[in-house]
């Protein structure tokens, strides 16, 4: 169980290779495990562009003020919620300063796992010791003065993680938008006065999002799961076991864990549960396909 303080969290700039987004992160999964993950709050600080693109994890994103532009005529306005799934495309994007943003990112249903922004830089840092990068592409000469050539995200995912980088096919033809203004809300069995809005279930792995409502002295109880739960305050005050809520605080509950949470003022508590990746189950009928350069594909957009 873990409660984490936006204040506490000092924003970083130097996480994505556009320089024009601050991060301020909140809660971070464990390095080199399937269920690796971070919660962040992004705030564009400047003109943000981006390619259209996909990923080799899962994503969810809600806007907190403003809104962002994510390509083929979707916008995604403040209180609105968007699950972009692994391997899905999207983009190009054109936002200028200013949008703050709740991300979320963890490994998605093939099990491929996340690549921390720490990773990353690690990742990059060590191969311009040994090499160079151009654009897209990383360069390196070896011992017989030959110089091999590799789309960069995938020299920097193989130098992090210590495997092959690939992109699974697509679950859905595109990021999934969801307005939870038009959800109704609808009471949680046996506990008192909390409702809640079931936003969306995804994939065979059981990736959920949601909200509550739990009323001014009112409790919701997080009874034990297989997942990793994820819990992002929208508005109010409270406590999350022994431990102090406000808005914009993370929460999260590991596998197993238990927890009540308690409102002084009335909490609106947008959750998330990460895919279930401990069992062993059949593969895609679709392989999966290491990106390249000529498809505008990058992974680097922590």
């Amino acid at each position: 169980m873990q409660v984490a303080n936006p204040a506490d969290s000092e924003v970083r700039t130097d996480d994505h290779p556009t320089g024009v987004l601050g991060f301020r992160y909140l809660l971070r999964g464990a390095e080199n495990t399937p269920e690796n993950f971070v919660m962040l709050i992004a705030e564009n600080l400047g003109h943000f562009q981006m390619v259209r693109h996909r990923h080799n994890f899962d994503q969810f994103r809600y806007v907190i003020s403003g809104q962002m532009n994510l390509g083929d005529g979707d916008v995604l306005r403040a209180g609105e919620l968007c699950y972009f799934p692994e391997g899905t495309p999207y983009g190009p994007q054109d936002d200028g300063a200013g949008p703050v943003v709740l991300t979320m990112q963890f490994g998605g249903s093939n099990g491929y796992g996340y690549m921390s922004p720490d990773q990353y830089l690690a990742g990059r840092e060590a191969l311009g010791r040994a090499g160079r990068f151009e654009g897209p592409v990383y360069l390196r000469e070896g011992a017989d003065g030959r110089t091999t050539k590799k789309f960069s995200i995938n020299a920097i995912w193989e130098q992090a993680m210590g495997a092959r980088m690939l992109i699974p096919a697509p679950r859905y033809s595109r990021p999934i938008l969801m307005n939870p203004r038009a959800y109704r809300w609808t009471p949680v069995p046996q506990q008192r006065g909390v409702q809640r809005k079931l936003l969306g279930a995804f994939s065979e792995r059981g990736v959920v999002a949601d909200i509550h409502r739990i009323p001014a002295g009112a409790t919701l109880r997080l009874l034990p799961e297989q997942a990793i739960r994820l819990f992002f305050v929208l508005e109010g005050e409270g406590r999350f076991g022994a431990e102090a809520l406000g808005q914009h605080f993370g929460a999260q509950l590991d596998a197993g864990e238990a927890c009540e949470v308690t409102a002084a003022q009335e909490l609106l508590l947008l959750g998330f549960a990460l895919p279930l990746l401990d069992a062993d189950w059949d593969h895609s009928d679709l392989e999966a396909v290491e990106p390249t350069p000529d498809e505008s594909v990058t992974a680097d957009t922590h």
